[in-house]
């Protein structure tokens, strides 16, 4: 079986790279989609700057940071896999949705994190939360164009939301409780 070389590979992801920087400056940049991300990517930090409890910022931003890199390399694997596409980005050399994944989800997460303490309630919060991003806010980005679904459901998100969110709180509260007993 004759299988491309690293080279060739190398090759056409320059291509697409070239052709997905050639679309963005010529369909996407300065569209009300755009702008819209933009704002998304920057405005919530402000919002959460001012709700969060200074005296935990540390743990609560070491949380955010784990969803991020959980959010991050699952929409990259997504997106590899042409589980799903984004026709408008923020940033046309990165292949995912960088205003939910680098800011909304983060954000959003870290309140729940943050307002609801215990593994019980935290858990009830993260099922609302998972309902709601899952069947209400992933609806609704496609609606308005900016995510695509191709081989994906909503609700595969649902169970993928609740588990990014358990494991991220049991990994900071073990560090905690690393750092407490060292």
């Amino acid at each position: 079986m004759n299988y491309p070389s690293d080279e060739q590979l190398a090759e056409m992801m320059r291509q697409l790279t070239q052709a997905r920087i050639e679309n963005f400056l010529g369909q996407h940049i300065g569209t009300w989609r755009w702008w819209v991300l933009v704002i998304l990517l920057i405005a919530p930090w402000f919002i959460w700057y001012k709700l969060v409890d200074k005296k935990r910022i540390l743990e609560v931003t070491l949380f955010g940071v784990i969803i991020m890199v959980f959010t991050i390399t699952l929409d990259e694997m997504g997106f590899v896999l042409s589980l799903w596409s984004y026709p408008v980005e923020v940033i046309p050399i990165l292949s995912r949705l960088t205003s939910i994944d680098y800011t909304m989800l983060p954000i959003i997460f870290m309140l729940v994190y943050q307002y609801f303490s215990t593994w019980k309630r935290f858990l009830g919060a993260l099922v609302v939360l998972s309902t709601v991003f899952s069947f209400v806010a992933e609806p609704i980005v496609v609606y308005f164009g900016f995510y695509v679904l191709l081989k994906w459901l909503y609700w595969y998100s649902f169970p993928i939301y609740i588990i990014m969110g358990l494991l991220a709180r049991w990994i900071v509260k073990r560090l905690i409780d690393i750092e407490r007993k060292g």
